[in-house]
């Protein structure tokens, strides 16, 4: 477990069951304390998909593009393109982070239909929403709570497609610059790839790849000051800044310079502490050990 805390926020990072690995990314408890009707602005950065749940909170919401989702009490976090900016009062977050593998062994379906989108649970998890609410909500351990519903749906499902491991293996890796070089290392066919990205993953294999390398440029840059920026960026594979300007818009729906200046302290904690944790600074680039 990592955890960091201040008087008004603290983060908790924890590490699945083993067996889980390949298939939760994470647990995640964010606490926030704050005086009743004050807010707080944050940010969550582009990821896979998430299950969420608000203890004792006042209402918040999530901006994801265009659109602002009013949080559910047990929410579905689908995955996501564009950074999520959050608008929150007092209260506690307990999470669960899937990879794409976790989703298609343990739930199954077109996630691509939940991408860029906040639903309630229960279009999920239908009666054990409830049940497992309850059980977070009495004080339970959160990690052994998820553990056991996690580890009950692993015993109870089919093992997943194996382009699905394979094209998460590429997609964490370094040598696939390109739809075409993603498709010669996990050995299908355009077809067969773009269905696999968009029901496994979300979104089409472009986008991935270009959501993977602005993210690996992003945190690079946040980690030095301004005047080191463009050689962060290029140092992740940006040879034309324009493009990461594009890509920018994209993802942060805003150039890095305003992103950089928002107030923003639980992401800018969480990129140290979960990696320390966890292995990897966003989830986006969490990578099966």
């Amino acid at each position: 477990m990592a955890d960091a805390g201040t008087d008004r926020l603290t983060i908790d990072y924890v590490q699945p069951d083993p067996r889980l690995t390949p298939y939760v990314s994470g647990y995640h408890r964010y606490a926030l304390r704050l005086d009743p009707g004050e807010r707080h602005g944050d940010v969550f950065f582009p990821g896979w998909i998430n299950l969420r749940f608000s203890l004792e909170a006042e209402p918040w919401q999530v901006r994801l593009g265009r659109r602002a989702f009013p949080v559910p009490e047990a929410a579905l976090f689908g995955p996501s393109r564009h950074a999520g900016y959050v608008d929150a009062g007092r209260g506690t977050l307990l999470g669960a982070g899937l990879t794409p593998l976790g989703w298609a062994r343990l739930f199954g379906g077109d996630v691509s239909l939940h991408a860029d989108r906040i639903a309630p649970l229960d279009r999920l998890l239908g009666p054990d929403t409830e049940t497992l609410a309850a059980r977070l909500g009495a004080g339970e351990p959160f990690a052994d709570v998820l553990d056991s519903y996690f580890l009950a749906r692993l015993a109870a499902t089919p093992t997943e497609p194996p382009e699905v491991a394979a094209l998460f293996s590429a997609l964490g890796g370094v040598a696939a610059d390109s739809v075409i070089d993603l498709g010669r290392l996990i050995g299908t066919s355009p077809r067969t790839l773009n269905r696999v990205s968009r029901t496994a993953f979300g979104f089409t294999p472009k986008v991935l790849l270009r959501r993977a390398r602005f993210m690996r440029a992003l945190l690079a840059a946040l980690a030095v000051e301004r005047g080191g920026w463009a050689e962060a960026i290029a140092a992740a594979g940006y040879y034309d800044h324009s493009h990461f300007l594009r890509d920018c818009r994209l993802f942060l729906d805003m150039p890095l310079g305003e992103f950089a200046a928002l107030p923003k302290p639980l992401a800018e904690r969480s990129l140290r502490l979960r990696a320390a944790a966890l292995g990897a600074p966003a989830q986006a680039l969490h990578r099966d050990a």
